[in-house]
């Protein structure tokens, strides 16, 4: 029964994905907190989320800003060779604090952090780098993103193929590491055809969400998300 409520988690998780580009990794990851030790938490939702991002870039594919995540990857890559040897000393509480107060100054005073020179490479490494203990950095990969010029298309399918080769990377640096999978094959298919009905769905739904309504749903989205992690954070503590 674990199986199931993982796999209708994942498909919940990816529709709203698919809707706003955002919010689903970190929904997903307190929904498996509920049936998964910490221990395995981590590296198994990095796997899932590489599947459910792929599957998302793939039905937006023909919007993807490859001028974009090109350098993002560079960047990625060198992010989490950087970072992986720093896994274990890093508490949890500390990044989620970090990354929850990054998303609401980028998402409503972006002029303070000047994220319009930040170039791909430069965003790619930090979040990456970041991911290699939090989890799920998809709210801080949109906040970096240049939305104002993109439509929503191209933010839904750029995001998701920079996520794409972000959790990729990281679930290639866990298996290096030695996590096995040995226990979770089935929660782990589970998710998947969960996050493919997800993202089929959500797909279609973004069709629907106006322009203008996009980008303001994303901010509060972004906000809550924040505000989150920061409750969260503080109460671990």
């Amino acid at each position: 029964m674990d199986a199931v409520w993982l796999g209708l988690a994942a498909f919940a998780a990816s529709t709203m994905t698919g809707v706003f580009g955002v919010g689903g990794g970190v929904l997903l990851i307190v929904l498996m907190a509920q049936f998964i030790p910490p221990a395995v938490l981590i590296p198994l939702h990095a796997l899932v989320m590489l599947y459910s991002n792929t599957n998302r870039a793939y039905i937006q594919r023909a919007h993807v800003r490859w001028d974009y995540v090109k350098p993002f990857l560079l960047g990625s890559l060198v992010g989490v060779a950087l970072v992986s040897p720093l896994v274990s000393f890093v508490p949890e509480s500390i990044g989620q604090i970090a990354l929850g107060a990054f998303v609401l100054v980028s998402t409503w005073r972006p002029e303070w952090m000047q994220l319009s020179r930040w170039t791909p490479v430069f965003s790619g490494g930090l979040t990456s780098g970041l991911t290699m203990f939090l989890g799920a950095t998809g709210p801080m990969v949109m906040s970096v993103l240049p939305r104002g010029d993109w439509n929503k298309h191209q933010v839904v399918g750029t995001h998701g193929m920079a996520m794409t080769f972000q959790h990729g990377i990281k679930a290639v640096a866990f298996l290096v590491m030695g996590f096995a999978l040995d226990d979770w094959w089935l929660a782990l298919i589970a998710m998947c055809l969960g996050s493919s009905a997800g993202n089929v769905l959500g797909a279609a739904l973004l069709g629907k969400v106006p322009e203008l309504g996009f980008k303001q749903i994303i901010r509060w989205l972004l906000t809550l998300l924040a505000l989150r992690l920061l409750w969260q954070s503080f109460v671990s503590l």
